[in-house]
């Protein structure tokens, strides 16, 4: 099997790219090469038995089929994380150890938490350094949390992509991540060590005007209503009502201590947004489509909802 410049055993990397697929493509993989015994295997079963049942060059026919597919997959989902487009979103990144490029990425959904670890050097980079509380990572697999820390450290320049022989890469794979960029690092010292916060955006997305706002009070100075839903919440017995607002064309800002602060070129379009509105304000306003609104609120990132806006106390009509 030619395995280009890779330094790790051509079953070994098989191993680690078949763990990106399910049960149901490994048993594909097995009738397309019309191999027996494979029905009651489960998944770690599954990719050794292919792994011992395909000769050398059946193994090679095997990366042909499958490889480039799964790698885009994966670097594809991970820009999504970035973009904040998938269920499970990039929260932050961690360099625990600048030297060594050490990196620690945590990743939520809507009720569960990720943690990925990697470190990529010269000395590594034909078999990086990693591991990963997800199914596909803790068995070394290429998963979507190992490719958001490689587009993180080649961002940082840890890397070139020359020197890059562990898989292929798509061939436009400099143009999937070239609106991301780094944000603006925070470093937290303990003692005498060292960590930098930091995080990964798409400046094309919408949630680029978000992340640089998060966590912070804002104003949305003009929006438009598109509909309102009705919702409860129940906590410890106690059931609230309350109304959510969808808005799109939001023009966005921090929030300001006095109006003569405002500055039209510091304010960012969001093409749409969540406003979480009390049963009180509702009542109060009917807000209804079509109708435009302004207010002051703090930007939070819902596991649930995603990006939306709360602790809103008063919602002016325009």
């Amino acid at each position: 099997m030619d395995s280009l410049k890779r330094k790790i055993e051509d079953t070994k990397y098989v191993k680690f790219l078949l763990q990106y697929l399910n049960v149901g493509d490994l048993k594909q993989i097995c009738r397309d090469f019309e191999v027996k015994g494979f029905s009651s295997k489960k998944k770690s079963d599954l990719i050794d038995f292919i792994n011992d049942s395909l000769a050398e060059e059946e193994l090679f026919e095997l990366l042909q089929q499958k490889e480039l597919e799964i790698i885009t997959n994966g670097i594809d989902l991970a820009v999504k994380k970035i973009r904040g487009e998938d269920r499970e979103s990039l929260a932050e990144i961690k360099v625990v150890n600048q030297e060594e490029h050490e990196l620690e990425l945590s990743f939520k959904g809507f009720n569960w938490e990720n943690t990925s670890f990697l470190s990529i050097t010269s000395n590594n980079i034909g078999d990086p350094e990693r591991d990963c509380d997800c199914r596909i990572g803790s068995n070394m697999g290429f998963c979507s949390h190992f490719w958001v820390g490689i587009i993180y450290s080649f961002k940082q320049g840890w890397f070139k992509l020359k020197d890059w022989t562990l898989t292929v890469l798509p061939e436009d794979f400099e143009g999937k991540i070239k609106n991301i960029e780094l944000t603006k690092e925070d470093k937290e010292e303990t003692g005498k060590k060292k960590t930098v916060l930091t995080n990964l955006i798409d400046i094309t997305a919408t949630s680029a005007v978000f992340m640089r706002l998060i966590d912070s009070p804002i104003s949305i100075y003009e929006s438009e209503i598109t509909k309102v839903v009705e919702r409860e919440s129940e906590f410890q017995g106690n059931v609230t009502r309350y109304f959510l607002a969808y808005l799109k064309d939001c023009k966005i800002g921090k929030r300001l201590k006095k109006k003569s602060d405002y500055r039209e070129e510091e304010t960012e379009i969001a093409d749409s947004l969540i406003v979480r509105v009390s049963e009180k304000l509702q009542s109060e306003n009917s807000f209804v489509e079509g109708e435009k609104i302004n207010f002051n609120g703090k930007l939070v990132k819902d596991n649930f909802w995603g990006f939306m806006v709360k602790n809103v106390r008063k919602i002016e009509k325009l």
